[in-house]
Parts: C-alpha cells; sequence; structure tokens
C-alpha cells in the first residue's frame, strides 16, 4: 500500500474490526492519491473468511479468488468510461440484493462516482435508502461537490489528505525519479500525479510553453504556436499558466523562490512581475480561471477560439 495511505487504511481497519462499517462508505481527495487502493483492501477485509486484527488473511478462498479476479460477490464499474449510465447503477445494484455466493457478503466498488448521471445518481440513492443485508457499498470520488448532496448524507465519509511533500519525494526516489519541489507543487501534491508527469517527461513542455508565453508581448507571433500548445491537454497547460501568474504577484509581493508554487521558473515570474501591474496579473489570472472553466472536456466544441481570445486579450 501506498506509505501516505497507511493512517487512513488503520483508521478504516479499526472500524471494520469495531463493527461500525455499515453499509456505504464515500472515500474522497484528491485525485492522484491511490483511493482505489483503500477501497480495495477494504473490500477484501468485509469478504475475507478469516480476517486477524483488522487485516484480511489473504490466503483463504475468498482472498485468492480476488486475487484471480473473479469473486462472485465483489463488483466494480470500470473507470474509462466518461459517465457512468443508469443501466450500469442498475446491474449493480441488483448485484447487491442477490445473497451472497460465498455466504460472507457483497461488495460493490464504484470508482470516479461523480461520472454518474443523474438518472443513475437517483437509481443508486434508491440502493442507499434501502440497502441489503451484509453488503458494502464503496464510493470513491476527487470532486464530491458533484455528487447529489442526498448521496453523501447516506454514506460514511473518509477524506485522503495530500502527504507531506517530504514524503512524496522520498516516495518517488524509491520509484527511481528524483522529483523536485516544483514537481510537486504543480500536481498539487498528488503522488500519482507527480509520477504520472514524471513518467511523461512533461517539464519540457511547461518550460517551452511558459517561456513563449513570457516573451509573447515582446514576440507576438508567438501566439499561434502558443494557442497551438494549449490545445494539446488543455487542462493541463492553463494550471501551469495559472501558477505562473500566481507566482509572479507572490513575487510582487516580497515572496521568496521557495515560497513560489514553482521556484525552478523563478526567473520567470520576476519577469512578469517587472513587466506588468498587480492589476494586469490579477485580470489575466481571473480571465483564465473561467477560461479553465469553459474549456472543461465536453463544455466547447471549438476551444481554439476562447484560448486564442485569452491570448490576445492578454497581449
Amino acid at each position: 500500500m501506498y506509505p501516505w495511505l497507511i493512517p487512513h487504511w488503520r483508521a478504516l481497519s479499526q472500524s471494520a474490526e469495531a463493527g461500525r462499517l455499515g453499509h456505504a462508505w464515500l472515500l474522497q481527495g484528491d485525485a492522484g492519491l491511490g483511493k482505489e487502493q483503500l477501497a480495495d483492501r477494504l473490500a477484501r477485509l468485509h469478504l475475507c473468511h478469516q480476517p486477524q486484527g483488522g487485516e484480511p488473511c489473504d490466503h483463504c478462498h475468498s482472498c485468492q479468488l480476488i486475487d484471480k479476479g473473479n469473486h462472485p460477490d465483489l463488483g466494480a464499474l470500470p473507470s474509462e468510461s466518461k459517465t457512468i449510465g443508469v443501466d450500469a447503477v442498475r446491474e449493480l445494484s441488483a448485484r447487491l440484493q442477490r445473497s451472497a455466493q460465498l455466504g460472507h457478503g457483497k461488495v460493490v466498488i464504484i470508482p470516479d462516482a461523480e461520472r454518474m448521471t443523474e438518472a443513475a445518481a437517483n437509481a443508486l440513492l434508491k440502493t442507499l435508502e434501502e440497502p441489503a443485508g451484509d453488503s458494502l457499498l464503496l464510493l470513491i470520488a476527487s470532486q464530491v461537490s458533484r455528487l447529489l448532496p442526498t448521496i453523501r448524507s447516506r454514506c460514511h465519509k473518509h477524506v485522503c489528505h495530500i502527504p507531506p511533500e517530504a514524503v512524496t519525494l522520498n516516495w518517488l526516489a524509491e520509484q527511481g525519479h528524483q522529483g523536485t519541489l516544483a514537481q510537486v507543487r504543480i500536481c498539487q501534491g498528488a503522488p500519482l500525479r507527480v509520477l504520472h508527469y514524471l513518467e511523461q517527461d512533461q517539464d519540457k513542455a511547461r518550460q517551452e510553453l511558459l517561456g513563449g508565453f513570457v516573451q509573447l508581448v515582446q514576440e507576438p507571433t508567438r501566439i499561434s504556436g502558443l494557442c497551438s500548445q494549449l490545445g494539446q491537454d488543455t487542462q493541463v497547460r492553463l494550471h501551469w499558466l495559472q501558477l505562473l501568474l500566481c507566482d509572479a504577484l507572490k513575487t510582487q509581493g516580497g515572496c521568496g523562490h521557495q515560497q513560489l508554487a514553482m521556484p525552478d521558473l523563478a526567473a520567470l515570474s520576476h519577469e512578469l512581475a517587472e513587466r506588468h501591474s498587480s492589476e494586469q496579473l490579477l485580470d489575466a489570472e481571473q480571465r483564465l480561471v473561467e477560461l479553465k472553466a469553459a474549456c472543461q472536456p465536453g463544455q466547447l466544441s471549438n476551444p481554439t477560439i476562447h484560448l486564442m481570445n485569452w491570448l490576445s486579450h492578454w497581449l
């Protein structure tokens, strides 16, 4: 288990051992924390034939079936699809209503539960209101505000927090990556996001994009190229821009390098801070927040126009 999840697992296993597990849990926290590991371990514990000290035995028939991926009383929705439809939720609800084939309860895991359509959420609500005996529903969510309040209110909640930066850096080193504070902060502290960032070698793309942005006022012909760069992995790259603008504002406020989100690009932050007023930077940052919201997947048919408008306004 990921080291930052161990304290969370201890709390959950203690609840299970004390008989306070209930019938539904909402595991929430930022994406990139590996909350799925907690759900998988909790499912294994609930179905285990010989749990010991709040831990699954890992060798009984139930644990062996889970290892093979064919436990008849464990169901989980795939995480690849953009939405979770009502039919998928109804199928899982029906699974919970049936008798356990191995006699040790039933478990259903719903990753990224915020993907549920309104109809799917309402179907799940019915299951939560009338839970089947000895069943356990595990919802995993990174954007809890997108879940119906009635669903949230009917689940026990466990919040996973971002680990200290030192914990993330030590874990990355164990994986063979020498991460930096800047890389951790860029990924908002979530270890698995930092790992993905490093494995995709995104540092070079970030430096090129932000360096080009700083030079845009002096070289306005860069605008088309910058727009094309922003059109790839748009949310991530707009996030980089937002961090740069915020670092420039921090620089104007007298913050040192280590207080910046991207201390490795402190020179660019200083350059922006010297060339532009606080009012200009604040206006650009506020417009960028609106742009990020507008460019969410599925919101715009042609986000390029909006990206170009934002860059033109900056000029």
